[in-house]
């Protein structure tokens, strides 16, 4: 039983260093509804559209690092940790339902970015100084995209702290039963 603590342990302290940062929506600029907005866009074209392309390949850099952030935690942390409380034949039926969360949530991620590369990856082929009303349009899309990602990360990330404080609370009950037992 002290091995399995000491795994608990492991994993508790792994799940509190992990820290996925979540992907927030930037707020956009430019808002065109009327002729100065569209003239402002019209504009700024060119440093909006660097601007974007710079978020499209960091957003790329940071789906791999949290994507294979998640897959590890899901598939080397959380995983193993309930087939070794089925083992021990301890209650996992609490840490089974948030992995299940967890994993269904990592499938929605993914469809997410998915959404929003194809959504930005059309946004910066648009030239924004002569189809500036269709450029805002798909902004907008954009902009609704990446909102969608950022509540998925969210929701992942609340899965991960819950799912740490099961371990934590585990942990300690574990210990009362150890100390228990050697008295």
């Amino acid at each position: 039983m002290t091995r399995f603590v000491k795994l608990l342990i492991g994993v508790a302290s792994v799940f509190s260093l992990v820290f996925v940062p979540p992907v927030h929506a930037q707020e956009m600029i430019l808002q065109p509804s009327g002729p100065t907005e569209v003239d402002r866009l019209q504009a700024q074209c060119d440093t909006i559209i660097a601007t974007l392309r710079r978020l499209h390949t960091n957003d790329a850099l940071l789906r791999v690092n949290i994507g294979q952030s998640y897959n590890a935690i899901s598939a080397r942390l959380m995983a193993r940790l309930n087939s070794r409380l089925a083992l021990n034949r301890i209650d996992s039926s609490k840490f089974v339902e948030i992995a299940n969360r967890f994993d269904e949530e990592r499938d929605r991620f993914s469809s997410a970015y998915s959404e929003y590369e194809t959504a930005l990856s059309s946004l910066v082929r648009i030239d924004c100084k002569t189809r500036a009303t269709e450029f805002y349009a798909a902004l907008l899309e954009s902009r609704d995209a990446r909102t969608k990602l950022s509540n998925s990360v969210k929701t992942m990330n609340d899965n991960i702290r819950e799912y740490r404080v099961a371990v934590e609370v585990l942990q300690q009950e574990l210990k009362l039963e150890t100390h228990t037992d050697a008295s």
